[in-house]
């Protein structure tokens, strides 16, 4: 990823965090890029502003409120019951997603093109049996 690229992101992410509304793209007298939540500095150029806007958040679903219930003393004759299992492929599955989504979210700017395809594949393949 080249510095630009990186620079950008930077100050991207950083000027939606704090609620900017445009971000520009500045170079200087000496020809050095720069981007920024705030107007370009007189002497430097604008290339160009662009409007910000920041991404929606995917709501995380409830989890499900399975009650389950404690076995108290062992009484002849008294059932127990418990919460139901649960099926080992779909907690395959889901830990083989969350560890994906980890790994993106730590190494978000380091992953490529190839790491994040074998990342999806060693999900699907956690999911498929």
């Amino acid at each position: 990823m080249s510095r630009g690229l990186a620079v950008f992101l930077v100050f991207w992410m950083g000027s939606s965090a704090v609620g900017a509304d445009e971000l520009h793209k500045c170079v200087d007298a000496a020809g050095a890029v720069s981007y920024q939540s705030a107007p370009c500095a007189a002497g430097s150029r604008t290339l160009w502003v662009r409007a910000v806007v920041p991404e929606a958040t995917p709501a995380r679903p409830a989890a499900s409120a399975a009650p389950t219930v404690s076995p108290g003393p062992a009484r002849p004759g008294a059932r127990r019951t418990t919460a139901p299992r649960r099926d080992p492929a779909a907690s395959r599955c889901a830990a083989a997603r969350r560890s994906a989504d980890a790994t993106r979210e730590r190494l978000w700017n380091r992953l490529t093109f190839r790491q994040r395809s074998e990342l999806d594949a060693k999900v699907a393949r956690a999911c498929a049996g």
